[in-house]
């Protein structure tokens, strides 16, 4: 089973500032969209995540702008699993759907938060642990 997926979108008028290229906070919008298709596709969607009593704050985000993205722009936005029994490592990749031109890169970080403990917790839940042992075997 694959550990990513990508998605395309255009970039939205009301992401884009005067000089007509989007704005820095509006990328990770476009990075969150890529990262719950993913936990849709791996089979823990948030409201999985919720309903087995846990949730995935982000506790870490970085970016890095290349190129800026333009109004209606057409991208592709990859998002990638990293193993790690610890916490939920997400790497994106944004690129121009027709030239394929990196315009940005970022990583985020989840760790998991038992909502019956009141607590973060130092691996991911075994139900997800499950999941990601059948990625990566």
């Amino acid at each position: 089973m694959n550990r990513f997926i990508t998605i395309t979108r255009n970039i939205e008028f009301g992401d884009v500032d005067l000089t007509g290229a989007m704005w820095h906070g509006s990328y990770a919008r476009y990075y969150e969209a890529a990262r719950c298709r993913l936990l849709d596709f791996l089979g823990f969607s948030y409201e999985t995540i919720l309903s087995n009593g846990y949730q995935i704050p982000v506790i870490s985000m970085q970016m890095r702008y290349i190129h800026p993205c333009r109004y209606n722009q057409k991208v592709e936005i990859t998002a990638t699993i990293k193993p790690s029994i610890r916490m939920l490592i997400i790497e994106y990749e944004m690129r121009d759907s027709e030239s394929h031109l990196k315009l940005s890169t970022a990583e985020t970080k989840h760790l998991a938060f038992s909502n019956e403990k009141q607590s973060a917790l130092f691996k991911l839940p075994n139900f997800m642990l499950k999941k990601l042992g059948e990625i990566n075997e």
